[in-house]
């Protein structure tokens, strides 16, 4: 698949998701657990730790993309988590009926490249900036966002960059001397090398 034999539109982010923040919180309030705390940072998700939810505490819905009005940074969340809120650095978390794990990557890579280079520290982002951004997205015959290309894209992409994973992994394990090792492959499967 190329995206070059796509035609693209510029789409308006308000247009295609509606736009939330979390509720006031800081990860230094929380135990260590096993929730993402989703913050404004360029790596890692935006995860800055995991932590114990308090008690009765209602966490931030998967299935979003969060955006940093810091640095523009934006990732597809795909666990329910702990947003940063409070201040004017917190996430904005984009929601859309028709995004999932692999078309809401694409589309978070999208707005990283539109964000990334407009917002800094000195000069953030807010959810009325972020609602008004311009992105370019690969059209259907509708026009329309064509949400299963960029499905379909990212999870051949996947599949290539683990294939040449497993590929590395067992070069260097037969410069180990190791060549009858099975490595466990995604979806149960074993390969013997």
């Amino acid at each position: 698949m190329r995206l070059s034999d796509r035609e693209w539109k510029i789409f308006i982010i308000g247009d295609l998701f509606s736009i939330k923040r979390p509720i006031a919180r800081n990860k230094d309030h929380y135990e260590n657990g096993n929730v993402p705390f989703v913050a404004s940072g360029s790596g890692n998700n935006g995860v800055m730790k995991c932590c114990k939810p308090h008690k009765n505490e209602e966490l931030d819905n998967a299935g979003c993309i969060t955006v940093s009005p810091v640095d523009g940074s934006a990732f597809y969340q795909p666990y329910n988590f702990l947003g940063r809120g409070g201040a004017g650095s917190s996430i904005l978390m984009l929601y859309a009926d028709n995004i999932n794990l692999y078309n809401g990557q694409f589309i978070a890579k999208m707005i990283a490249n539109t964000c990334a280079c407009k917002y800094t520290y000195g000069h953030m982002g807010n959810k009325d900036s972020i609602k008004r951004e311009r992105i370019m997205l690969p059209v259907d015959d509708n026009d329309e966002p064509d949400y299963q290309f960029m499905e379909d894209y990212m999870k051949e992409l996947m599949t290539a960059k683990r294939k040449q994973y497993q590929k590395y992994v067992e070069q260097r394990l037969a410069e180990f001397g190791i060549d009858d090792m099975k490595i466990p492959m995604r979806g149960g499967g074993i390969t013997s090398t």
